[in-house]
């Protein structure tokens, strides 16, 4: 124990790497930062092009169930792999502006996923904290945020991600069964809708939001003619590894490629077949969605 007399005086604040004081002020305030533009209309079409070209996504997707039954569709992965996926998870642009905005706390690579949502599809997403899940394999501190990343021009109609304005604020919600999914209390989503302003990320191809992982989200079906595609990267501080991890989130260093990476680098551009299929033997080992209280349909293939 020490006395309270006895405590330094606070660090001072690390310099930025990447981000303004005002911007990271905000997202302090807000939850969320958009960042326009920061992915270049090449850089993205990197990612079109692999859901265009390589079967391997659809293959190995899984639907998320929804409250109301539908599935939502994504591609998840873990670790790291060499191909376009990988370098966008490990792009500076992102990597040091996730440690901007979490305290200059260095950081890994959480778990990301492709979210896709073709044209008439009814899957969404209920509303939920991403760390109401992580907590429960031992993260101790809320220090994990997302960087997504839209692939596809997101819209209302076609089920662009709505965030609730200030709701890290009101920490980390109980998460329980709803319906045949699992997502925030809600008795307390009901409230923080009425409290709170409710925002649509409604971004272009290389818009980039980044979110805190306690900032409750949802998302609808996609009611349009067009398809809608984000990718999400999640990363976590180095000094909150959980203590009771999933097999996939097993810490691993995180080698910070150069901006010019997804356009210069020597990268696959398409899956890491040898990553895919260590992901394929984790996800045999432990089902996530057992331990978050979702049920999953899938792979297709």
């Amino acid at each position: 124990m020490t006395s309270i007399r006895a405590l330094p005086p606070p660090e001072p604040d690390k310099p930025l790497k990447r981000l303004a004081a005002e911007q990271v002020a905000a997202f302090q305030d807000d939850g969320f930062l958009l960042l326009p533009g920061l992915f270049a209309s090449d850089e993205v079409a990197l990612v079109q092009d692999l859901l265009r070209h390589d079967s391997s996504v659809g293959e190995h997707s899984v639907g998320i169930i929804d409250s109301s039954g539908a599935p939502a569709e994504i591609f998840g992965w873990s670790g790291a792999s060499e191909d376009v996926l990988g370098a966008f998870v490990r792009i500076a642009r992102l990597v040091e502006a996730a440690e901007d905005l979490l305290g200059g706390q260095p950081v890994y690579h959480w778990h990301s996923k492709l979210s896709m949502k073709r044209p008439g599809s009814a899957g969404r997403w209920d509303w939920h904290q991403d760390f109401g899940s992580w907590y429960r394999e031992g993260c101790l501190r809320p220090e994990m945020l997302t960087a997504m990343v839209a692939v596809d021009r997101t819209t209302p109609e076609n089920g662009c991600v709505q965030l609730l304005r200030g709701s890290h604020r009101l920490g980390r919600i109980d998460h329980v069964p709803i319906g045949p999914s699992h997502g925030a209390d809600p008795a307390v989503v009901a409230r923080a809708l009425e409290a709170l302003e409710t925002v649509a990320c409604v971004m272009e191809p290389g818009d980039v939001v980044f979110f805190h992982g306690n900032t409750l989200h949802a998302s609808g079906g996609n009611t349009s003619e067009t398809s809608r595609t984000l990718l999400h990267v999640s990363y976590n501080t180095v000094r909150n590894q959980p203590t009771d991890p999933l097999v996939i989130h097993a810490f691993e260093p995180l080698e910070v490629l150069p901006d010019d990476a997804l356009l210069t680098g020597a990268f696959a551009p398409r899956l890491d077949q040898a990553a895919l299929t260590r992901r394929i033997e984790l996800r045999r080992k432990q089902k996530i969605g057992e331990v978050y209280g979702y049920q999953v349909a899938g792979p297709k293939g």
